[in-house]
Formats: structure tokens, sequence, C-alpha cells
């Protein structure tokens, strides 16, 4: 069973309403999820979600007329929908979400999505097509605008979680990767990003189709850039850029990162075949890079929900719905 496409087109109202409508049930239970482990009240939940939706309308104002337009079709206080689009901000708990690396010579970017088993069943994948004919396909949880995907400029975007004892209060990553995605170039997208880069902990790492990349580290107040020079770069859940706390729960994150590097030194062709082997590695059994689903500390099972590649200059998603190590990858086109 394939996760389910929906083609989007239109004004960002129009945009939304669609959205809104096709995935309700998911949406419905998405929320119903992220509410048990927010950890969090109604009340306190909504009063963050109004705080990040005015962060939303001062920035972008177009992603904050789709998000209404989901609540709308939804049937939902479009609130929530806010609160959806700012999860990871207003998680009470640091995460270990993903393996990404890119190819530089194919400009193939891949990400294994690490995260509870709950939205197996309830992620989608979305073709959204604007007015001036700019397309996205992106891979997405119901109700959130922006997440892994390219676009028919050949640019290609993919998110580890990180952690850093900061306030995260500022412009939703989540936001920020459709911002990224609604770019013409790299350039522009890092522009994106520089006016929009405080109040997050996380890694954005940006592809394009001619094999060039930049790697985007968010830690609170501060912002770090690398330019990958590796033929092989590879990002896991902890900074490159700074040496923070070394922390219990970053031992997945290294041994994952280190196991990635090790066979992206290796590779002698970067092509899609060997994307697919470093994401389905298990060398390491006990911390492998594509994670069998196992119980942790705040939710019930946690692991490798699906495997992308993104083939850059063909405009072309290799996907999985499940483990990898399960199920076969499908093609879909932008």
């Amino acid at each position: 069973m394939k996760f389910p496409l929906f083609n989007l087109c239109g004004t960002p109202r129009e945009i939304g309403l669609a959205h809104g409508k096709l995935a309700k049930d998911r949406i419905e239970q998405a929320l119903t999820f992220y509410k048990t482990i927010f950890k969090k009240d109604d009340q306190t939940i909504l009063l963050l979600a109004a705080q990040f939706k005015k962060k939303i309308e001062r920035a972008f104002p177009q992603y904050a007329e789709e998000i209404e337009a989901i609540g709308e079709g939804a049937e939902l206080d479009p609130l929530w929908i806010y609160a959806l689009n700012a999860r990871t901000e207003i998680l009470s708990f640091g995460t270990q979400e993903c393996t990404v690396a890119f190819f530089k010579k194919s400009a193939l970017l891949g990400e294994n999505w690490d995260w509870a088993e709950t939205l197996e069943n309830l992620a989608i994948i979305l073709r959204i097509k604007r007015p001036d004919g700019h397309t996205i396909l992106m891979m997405t949880e119901p109700g959130i605008i922006g997440k892994v995907g390219l676009n028919s400029a050949g640019l290609g975007v993919a998110l580890n979680l990180l952690e850093c004892p900061a306030k995260l209060d500022g412009v939703p990553v989540h936001i920020m990767l459709r911002a990224i995605l609604d770019c013409l170039s790299l350039a522009e997208a890092q522009s994106v990003v520089v006016k929009n880069a405080l109040g997050k902990a996380s890694n954005i790492l940006i592809g394009d189709a001619s094999g060039h990349s930049l790697d985007i580290e968010f830690a609170g107040k501060e912002l770090f850039m690398l330019s990958p020079q590796e033929e092989v770069f590879v990002h896991t859940n902890h900074y490159l850029s700074i040496d923070l706390p070394k922390k219990e729960n970053l031992v997945s994150s290294q041994a994952r990162y280190a196991r990635g590097v090790e066979m992206g030194a290796k590779i002698k062709k970067e092509s899609i075949d060997e994307m697919k082997k470093l994401l389905l590695d298990g060398e390491n059994k006990e911390l492998p890079i594509c994670r069998p689903y196992l119980k942790s500390k705040y939710i019930s099972s946690v692991g490798t929900i699906c495997s992308i590649v993104m083939d850059l200059p063909k405009l072309e998603m290799h996907i999985t719905k499940g483990s990898p190590l399960k199920n076969g990858f499908e093609v879909v086109k932008l």
C-alpha cells in the first residue's frame, strides 16, 4: 500500500482548502497523536499556536492564508493547524529524527525519516502547483505544509532534528522547508533562511540539480552554514559546527553518522542504488542507519517510517511506505 498522492493547485487559499478537505481524517488523527506527546493542555497548545501564527503571518502571509484554509477544509480551528506546523518547536522533548545524505556528482538527495510508527499510515505525498507553474513534490504529515521534497527548479530539501538549550519561538522549521521549496535557486533559498534564522533547532540540507548543496544548522539564536565539499555528505542528529554537550541520546546519531561517512568514502559510483544501500544499512545491529520500530522514552514506537531518494536532475522521488527493509521503492515523478 502506497502513500496517497494529493494534487493541489491554485492560490494559497485554494491549495489549503483542498489539502484540508482531502486529508481531513488524517489531519484529525495526526492532531490526536500530537496532543498526546505535546504533554500540554489544549489551552497551552493553542496559546503557543497563536504565537507561531503571528510569526508566520509576519514572515510568510501566503502560508498563513494556506494554513487558515486547511483548517476550514478540515473543519478545525486553524490554530490546531498552526500547532501541527510548529510541532517540532512545541514538542516538550528532544527527538532523533532522520539520516540524510547528498551525492555531489549525481545530485541525489536521500533521507530516512525516523519518527513515530503512528505516522506511517497517516503521511501523504503532495504535488503542489502554483499559478505561475512552479511545482513542488513532497512527502509530509497531514496538515503540515512543508517537509521533505523537491521542486521544478531542481531544488531538494531534507531535514534532521537537533537539540540545543534555546527557546524555540521563531518561524517553525516546517514553514522554512516550504519556503525553501518555493525558491528557484540555492542562493534564493539561502537568502530566505538568513532572514528567518532564529528560534529553531534543526538541520536543513538543500541540494540542487547541478550538484551544489548547502547545509544549515539552526541553534536557537545562532545559525551555521556549511558548504559541503565532500563527494558524499551525511548528517544525522548532532551538530557538526559546534560541540554541544554530549548526551546519552546522541549515541545513535553519532553511530549513524560515522557509518554513513564510512560508507560514503567507499562509494565509487554515486548511483541511486548506492544511496539506497546507504539508507538501508544495518551493519551496526544496535544502532543501525535504517532503524526498526522500537519503544522510546516518550513515544510507544519509533523507527524508520520511510526512505526517500530524490533524483534532482530527473525531478523524481523514489520512496517507500514503511521500512525499506520490508517494502520496495516506488517512483513518483514531479
